[in-house]
C-alpha cells in the first residue's frame, strides 16, 4: 500500500517541519526513488551570496529512462502514457512501450544528425505529441531542449534560437495572418542556414518530423548519463529587456522535485480515487507545464492527456467519459471559460475530475464554487499552486484534502522547502502581516541563469534581501499556516498565463513614432489580470478606432498577441501631481471602473477634469 500524507492539519505541519529540519535527508530519500546510473556524492552545495547552487553532486542519471524504461520495468508497459485529442478525427493513444519506441526512433534521427550531449535544440511547438517525442528524445541523448511559445512572433522566436545556440529548430507550420508570409518562412529567413523541421502541413524545401525520423538505423542509440547539473531544458523570458534572458533547469534536481511534487499533490494527498492520467492544458514553454504536464506524471507512471481544443465543452466531456479518472492541470482562465460556455447548464456526464490543479494565479472562491459539483466532486479537490518560472515547480500549494485546503489560499510550502515572509527591513513578519515572499535556502528544481545572464539573475533574485531568493510577491500567512497572495511588489503582472513587465511594455509602445506618452496598468478581469493602456499621441488622431487597431498590430508584432491590451485609451494628457509625478493609482481606479460614478475614462481628455480627479483622490 502506498504511503499517504496525513490528512490532519497538525500531523501535516509536523511532517512539514521534519522535512525542513532534515532537508538533505528528505531530498536524498526522494532522489533515490528514481534510477541513477551513478549515485550522488552530496545532496546540495549552495552559496546564495554568489547565487550559486548545485544539487545531487556527481550523480548521473538519464531523465528519459526514468520516465519510460523505469516504468516499463515495473510492468506498466501497456499502460496509456500519452493520449492526444485532435479537433477532427479519433484520439491517438501511445502506451509506455509504444512511446518508448517512438522516442528512441527520433533519438536515433537526432544522433544521425550529429546531435550529442551538450548540444541544444529549439522546440517552437504547441502542447502536442510531437513536443513530447522531441523533449524525451533530446533528454535521452543529453541534448538540452528549449521550449518556445507558439504565441511569440517570428522575430522573438529567432532571437531565442540564436541566444541558445540551438543546432536545430522544430516548429509548427502556422497559417499566415492576413497577407503576411507563413510564420515558418519568416523565421527561416531570419535564421539563415539553420536546420528547420516542420510539424503539420508540408512546406516546400523543409522536411516534416515524420520524414526526418524515417530511414534511421533500427539499432537503439546509446543513452547519455550526464551529471545531475547538466541542463535538461531552458526557458527564455523577459524578452522586452532588450535581449533574451532566461532560466536553465538541471536534469537531476528538476526531475527529482517534479517527481516528488507531482506525487505528493496528485497521489499521496488522496486517501482514495487516485487519478490514472492528467489532462494537461498548460503551455509547454513554461516550467510548470514541464513539471506537472510531462516529467512529473510520466516518472510517476501516469498518462498525459492533451487536446487541440483545451477549453471546448465537448472535449471536457469526452475526456471525462473516456479517460480513467483524470486530473486536470490548467490556468484559472480555463475554468472561467468553461463556466461561461456552460452558462448555468451542466456537463452531459456524471463523471468528474479527481483533482483540478490551477497554476499561475489563485483560483478565486467564486470559480471554486462553480467547479464544486460541476468539474470536481468537492471543493477541496480544487488545488491552487504558486509557481514562478524560476522556481521550476510549485513551492506553495494546497492539497486535495479538507483540512489542507482553503478556497483562494496558496496553501503551505511544499515538502522540503521553507517559505519566509519578510518586511522591507529584512525582519520576519508575524501572522497575518503581509510581506515579501523569500527563500533562505535552495530547492532541487530551482532554475539557474541562462548562458551569459548570470549577472542579471543575481541582481534580479538576490539583491534586495542578501542571501535570500526574492520572488517579488506579497504574501501573508494565517494562524493555521496557510499562505495568501497579497499582490505583486514590482511592475510585473500575469496576463493569460504570461508574465509581463509593465515598464517594458510601456517602453515598447513608446517606440511607436505616433506615441508621446504611454502608461500600462492592470485591472482584475473575469479570469485574472487584464492590461489597460493609456496613451498620449504626438498629433491629434482623427480615426481612433483605426489607430487603436494599428497599435494593437504593432504590439503583436513586437511582443505577441498575448500582450495586446483589453483596452487602449487615447488621452490629451495623463494625470500628474503638482510636482509632475504620474498618478498611476488614479489610472488603475479608472481602468477598473472604481473611480466614481462620473469618473469614466473620457474625463482624461479634459485637462480640468483630470486636475479635479487628482485633487479628489489626493484629499
Amino acid at each position: 500500500m502506498k504511503q499517504k500524507l496525513p490528512a490532519s492539519l497538525n500531523e501535516f505541519r509536523l511532517l512539514t517541519r521534519q522535512a525542513i529540519d532534515h532537508r538533505e535527508r528528505f531530498w536524498a530519500g526522494q532522489a533515490r526513488r528514481l534510477k541513477w546510473q551513478k549515485d550522488f556524492a552530496a545532496v546540495v552545495q549552495e552559496d546564495f551570496s554568489q547565487a550559486e547552487v548545485s544539487w545531487f553532486l556527481e550523480g548521473r542519471l538519464n531523465p528519459t529512462e526514468n520516465a519510460l524504461h523505469r516504468i516499463i520495468e515495473k510492468g506498466m508497459g501497456e499502460k496509456s502514457a500519452l493520449t492526444f485529442y485532435p479537433e477532427d478525427g479519433a484520439a491517438e493513444t501511445y502506451t509506455f512501450s509504444a512511446l518508448k519506441e517512438k522516442v528512441l526512433n527520433l533519438a536515433a534521427a537526432f544522433s544521425r544528425e550529429g546531435l550529442t550531449q551538450g548540444d541544444c535544440i529549439a522546440l517552437n511547438l504547441p502542447n502536442c505529441p510531437e513536443f513530447v517525442f522531441c523533449a524525451l528524445a533530446a533528454a535521452y541523448l543529453g541534448v538540452t531542449y528549449l521550449p518556445i511559445g507558439c504565441h511569440l512572433p517570428a522575430a522573438l522566436v529567432a532571437d531565442d534560437v540564436r541566444a541558445s545556440h540551438s543546432k536545430l529548430l522544430i516548429m509548427e507550420h502556422r497559417p499566415p495572418l492576413g497577407n503576411d508570409k507563413p510564420h515558418v518562412e519568416t523565421v527561416h529567413s531570419l535564421l539563415g542556414s539553420l536546420g528547420i523541421i516542420i510539424v503539420g502541413e508540408k512546406l516546400k524545401g523543409l522536411p516534416t518530423l515524420e520524414e526526418f525520423a524515417a530511414h534511421t538505423d533500427s539499432k537503439d542509440p546509446e543513452p547519455a548519463y550526464p551529471r545531475a547539473n547538466h541542463p535538461l531544458f531552458a526557458i527564455y523570458e523577459n524578452r522586452l529587456a532588450g535581449k533574451p534572458v532566461g532560466i536553465v533547469f538541471d536534469s537531476g534536481g528538476f526531475l527529482v522535485q517534479a517527481h516528488t511534487s507531482f506525487d505528493a499533490v496528485f497521489n499521496k494527498a488522496l486517501n482514495q480515487n487516485e487519478p490514472e492520467n492528467i489532462f494537461n492544458t498548460l503551455d509547454p514553454s513554461k516550467s510548470v507545464g514541464q513539471a506537472y504536464g510531462l516529467w512529473g506524471p510520466l516518472t510517476n507512471g501516469l498518462g498525459i492527456v492533451i487536446a487541440e481544443d483545451n477549453s471546448g465543452i465537448h472535449t471536457i466531456e469526452t475526456i471525462l467519459e473516456e479517460q480513467g479518472n483524470p486530473a486536470m492541470l490548467c490556468h484559472p482562465g480555463l475554468v472561467s471559460d468553461i463556466k461561461n460556455q456552460l452558462d448555468r447548464e451542466h456537463l452531459k456526464t456524471d463523471k468528474r475530475f479527481s483533482i483540478i490543479a490551477c497554476c499561475g494565479e489563485s483560483l478565486p472562491p467564486r470559480l471554486i464554487k462553480f467547479a464544486d459539483g460541476v468539474l470536481v466532486k468537492a471543493p477541496e479537490f480544487v488545488v491552487n499552486m504558486w509557481v514562478q518560472n524560476k522556481c521550476g515547480t510549485a513551492l506553495l500549494h494546497t492539497y486535495p484534502s479538507p483540512e489542507l485546503n482553503r478556497p483562494g489560499s496558496l496553501g503551505f510550502g511544499t515538502l522540503g522547502v521553507e517559505p519566509l515572509i519578510m518586511n522591507d527591513f529584512g525582519q520576519i513578519c508575524k501572522t497575518n502581516i503581509s510581506g515579501n515572499l523569500v527563500f533562505a535556502r535552495s530547492w532541487p528544481s530551482m532554475g539557474r541563469a541562462t548562458w551569459g545572464a548570470e549577472t542579471h539573475f543575481k541582481k534580479t533574485c538576490f539583491t534586495k534581501f542578501p542571501n535570500h531568493f526574492q520572488t517579488y510577491d506579497g504574501v501573508r500567512f494565517d494562524k493555521d499556516g496557510f499562505h495568501w497572495f497579497m499582490g505583486r511588489l514590482d511592475d510585473v503582472i500575469k496576463v493569460k498565463g504570461q508574465t509581463l513587465g509593465t515598464s517594458q511594455i510601456e517602453a515598447m509602445i513608446l517606440s511607436h513614432p505616433a506615441i508621446e506618452e504611454a502608461v500600462v496598468v492592470s485591472t482584475a478581469g473575469e479570469s485574472g489580470e487584464e492590461l489597460v493602456v493609456f496613451v498620449v499621441t504626438r498629433e491629434p488622431i482623427q480615426d481612433e478606432d483605426t489607430f487603436i487597431t494599428l497599435l494593437n498590430t504593432y504590439i503583436t508584432e513586437k511582443v505577441g498577441h498575448f500582450a495586446v491590451p483589453e483596452k487602449i485609451v487615447i488621452a490629451r494628457e495623463l494625470p500628474r501631481t503638482s510636482t509632475g509625478k504620474l498618478v498611476r493609482r488614479l489610472l488603475r481606479r479608472i481602468a477598473s471602473g472604481d473611480a466614481g460614478a462620473n469618473e469614466d475614462t473620457s474625463h482624461l481628455a479634459n485637462a480640468e477634469s483630470v486636475k479635479d480627479l487628482i485633487k479628489k483622490h489626493e484629499e
